[in-house]
This record gives structure tokens, C-alpha cells and sequence, in this order.
């Protein structure tokens, strides 16, 4: 037999395995008026699923109004229940002058502050239920530019894990890049300085199931922050732009 005969046997296996492995995602859901649907299980957030049929339709479904069975399913197949904390070691320098004015008595005490950081995320599962699918955590750090009037995204991290593998038991660690930062202090506004963070983390689905963020604004928009890239800022019109199109 030879090599493009046997690759195309192969590719032909594969297709079917891959074939067999999607068509098992799709199963039959029953509400609690026995009306029936075949979907397959995207999304579990806020008490509510979003299942998408063969056609690509998706359709949302309060886990209440699905039978006890399929309640079972959703649990055992959806993320599990998260912790999330940050933590940051941070370096702080300050270097002083003076501004000197015509006026020696206008003079001005200044201060650059530089501030170095690095960000540790923690990831605890809660429960005894087993999750083995894999998950996405990414974590955005912010600055915030005075003299601009906006933010600044400083560093952005993706990291991927399953749970149950490797050193991964109940809980996955991960650390940001180092990120600097430079105020001017004084009678001026000017440089950058650190705003806030905030974690995302997203299904294999590539769905988002658990945002934290350490200003509870930050988390109104996710979906324009996570389009961003490190050194892109963002003005405060641009956000309230955002805010008013999500509603």
C-alpha cells in the first residue's frame, strides 16, 4: 500500500472520529413541559444556558425550566464555581527635584514615582464535582494617564489549564510580566499610574463564565478590554460609547 493510500485511509478515520466526537456534543434537551430540543450545551451563566443547534441557532434556557435530568448534565458539564484572587509585589522608588520659577518663592517640589509590580493570580476550584475540560484565564492590568485623561491597558496575560493535571489538583497559579509604571507628583498632572486588574476566564466554548474585577466598572466592559492590546488606550468617551451599544 502506498503512502497517499495509506494517509487517506488515515485522514478518513480521523474525519470519522472527529465526526463521531462532535455529533456526541449535540444530545436531546427536555424543558419541564416535555417540549424537546437538539442542541448542544455552550454556555451556563447566571442561572441561565445558552445551547446552540445544528444550525448555529442558539437558544437560552433558564436551568430551572429544564428537567432534572438535563439539570444533572448542566452541573456536571459546565465550569465550576471559581475563587479568584490577586495579589501583587510591588517596588516603589521616588526621585525628588525642584522646579525652579523666575520667582525663587514660586518654586517647585517635585517627585517621580516609579513603580514596579508583578501580579499573582490564584484560580481555586470549589466543590468535589470533577471539571477536566480545558479553561482560559486571562488577566488585564490597567494604568491610568493623567495629562490624556485615559487608560491604558499595561499587560495582558493568557494562560491555559485543566484542572486535575499535572500539579493542577484544585488549583492553578500564574504570574503577569513585570509592569512599570512612572507618576509625576507635584503641582502638575502627569505620567501614568496604576488603575486596576481584572481576570477573565473563558470555556472551552471560548464563552466567557467568571469575570473579576478589582473596580466593579471595570467588568461592564469586558468584551471591548479584551479586544485590547498591551500599550492601547482607551478615553472615557470611548467607554461610555461601549457601555451605551451593550445596552
Amino acid at each position: 500500500m502506498n503512502s497517499i493510500h495509506r494517509s487517506a485511509i488515515t485522514f478518513a478515520a480521523l474525519s470519522i472520529l472527529l465526526s463521531a466526537t462532535a455529533q456526541t456534543e449535540i444530545r436531546t434537551w427536555t424543558d419541564s413541559r416535555g417540549n424537546t430540543i437538539d442542541a448542544e450545551l455552550l454556555e451556563n451563566m447566571n442561572g441561565e444556558v445558552t445551547l446552540q443547534k445544528e444550525n448555529g441557532q442558539e437558544v437560552h434556557i433558564s436551568i430551572s425550566d429544564l428537567s432534572g435530568k438535563d439539570q444533572k448534565y448542566v452541573l456536571v458539564n459546565s465550569p465550576p464555581k471559581i475563587d479568584i484572587s490577586v495579589s501583587a509585589v510591588t517596588d516603589r522608588k521616588n526621585k525628588g527635584f525642584t522646579v525652579e520659577a523666575e520667582n525663587s518663592d514660586n518654586n517647585q517640589d517635585m517627585q517621580i514615582q516609579t513603580t514596579s509590580s508583578s501580579y499573582k493570580v490564584t484560580l481555586k476550584k470549589s466543590g468535589t464535582i470533577p471539571y477536566d475540560h480545558p479553561i482560559q484565564a486571562e488577566l488585564y492590568v490597567f494604568g491610568y494617564k493623567k495629562q490624556e485623561d485615559s487608560f491604558v491597558l499595561l499587560s495582558k496575560t493568557i494562560k491555559k489549564f485543566t484542572y486535575g493535571e499535572g500539579d493542577v489538583k484544585d488549583k492553578f497559579i500564574f504570574t503577569s510580566d513585570q509592569v512599570t509604571t512612572k507618576d509625576l507628583q507635584g503641582g502638575t498632572k502627569s505620567g501614568t499610574a496604576y488603575f486596576g486588574n481584572m481576570v477573565v476566564l473563558v470555556n472551552d466554548k471560548g464563552h466567557v463564565f467568571e469575570v473579576k474585577g478589582s473596580r466593579s466598572k471595570m467588568q461592564e466592559f469586558t468584551a471591548l478590554i479584551r479586544k485590547m492590546n498591551p500599550g492601547q488606550t482607551v478615553s472615557k468617551a470611548e467607554l461610555e460609547s461601549a457601555q451605551n451599544e451593550a445596552k
